[in-house]
């Protein structure tokens, strides 16, 4: 394993130390080119599926205790129906005055940030099978498996009618 995957392995590994005890956390998932095989990977982005909006805070509190591991991540918020309902904003106050924060939307939940013009493609993002980095115990299965095979079953039955 190169430096770059052993910094991102550490930097999941902290923000799951950080959040697994939080109510409310159901899930992390890593997903995208760091799920992959690809030895050198820009960044990373997680999948945290959510049961109640209480935990964000939190959430985004630990987002901010690994940035010095590895700085380059994105925190995708999903609730246990795979409803996109953010990013985790990473800064200390929000929202703030930042041109950023204009976005509609954006801290309408305290710490969860959109994005102008950003639709999330559930076909692109899970292209490639997440990794479930940590689930809850009283999860019986990966939200993020089950969603990921859903839409291959879905997409091999697309296949099979243009045949």
């Amino acid at each position: 394993m190169n430096e770059r995957k052993k910094q991102i392995q550490l930097a999941v590994e902290k923000f799951i130390s950080l959040v697994r005890d939080y109510d409310g956390v159901i899930e992390v998932a890593l997903f995208g080119s760091a799920a992959s095989d690809k030895p050198n990977p820009q960044d990373f982005d997680l999948m945290v599926f959510i049961e109640n909006i209480a935990c964000i805070p939190h959430i985004s509190k630990s987002v901010r205790k690994t940035t010095n591991i590895f700085h380059a991540h994105d925190v995708f918020i999903f609730d246990e129906r795979n409803n996109y309902l953010g990013r985790i904003c990473q800064r200390s106050v929000c929202p703030t005055t930042s041109v950023e924060c204009y976005v509609k939307d954006c801290g309408k939940i305290k710490y969860l940030k959109q994005l102008e013009r950003f639709v999330f493609d559930e076909r692109k993002a899970l292209k490639i099978r997440p990794v479930t980095t940590w689930q809850s115990p009283h999860q019986k299965e990966s939200l993020s498996q089950q969603w990921f095979n859903a839409l291959s079953i879905l997409h091999a039955n697309k296949e099979n009618q243009r045949e």
